[in-house]
């Protein structure tokens, strides 16, 4: 019963980055304005998914529990970040998002390379860790003058990251086993 609320909340999760970098996608500069409102907003909420989701995922997956409240802190502090500081944040924010994406791949890398005896789905994991330093590397290596291209991006990003936690819960409700929020 418990896995079936937390797949929920992972699906919810997908849903909302998907519908956030879809609108990032369609209008860009209408995004990146209510990115510097909303990404905040969205990241906090994504890490408080990730807390209540390792909360209730099976204890027989200790190392996916605690990369998950590792996943959820990050979220949370890059959440915090952007939504008290808005100004700063309308500025920035393409350089706050690349960095929370990096910091995400390269801690996926890490736990990929790290249970890749314990882990089926290590590989996968990290190829998911490689493309997220992609990402992160293109928004950062985009011009100043191209907003439009940055917020399209993260936009892409956005997508791939929904549809990860969205198979991530597919996976948890079928297999009883989580391969740790790819993302």
């Amino acid at each position: 019963m418990k896995k079936i609320k937390s797949s929920r909340l992972l699906v919810i999760a997908g849903i909302i980055f998907i519908l956030a970098g879809i609108f990032c996608l369609i209008n860009p500069l209408w995004s990146y304005v209510n990115l510097v409102k909303f990404s905040g907003l969205a990241l906090l909420l994504s890490g408080i998914i990730l807390m209540v989701s390792s909360s209730y995922a099976d204890m027989s997956f200790a190392k996916e529990k605690t990369s998950m409240r590792v996943d959820g802190i990050l979220d949370m502090i890059f959440g915090i970040l952007l939504i008290f500081n808005p100004l700063f944040t309308f500025f920035v924010l393409p350089f706050m998002i690349a960095c929370w994406i990096l910091c995400k791949g390269i801690m996926k890398i890490f736990i990929a390379v790290l249970l890749r005896n314990q882990l089926r789905g290590w590989l996968f994991i990290l190829a998911l860790g490689i493309i997220a330093v992609i990402f992160a590397f293109l928004i950062i290596y985009t011009p100043l003058n191209h907003s439009d291209e940055r917020t399209k991006i993260i936009g892409a990003f956005f997508v791939c990251l929904g549809a990860v936690l969205i198979y991530d819960s597919v996976k948890l409700r079928r297999m009883h086993e989580t391969i740790n929020l790819l993302f």
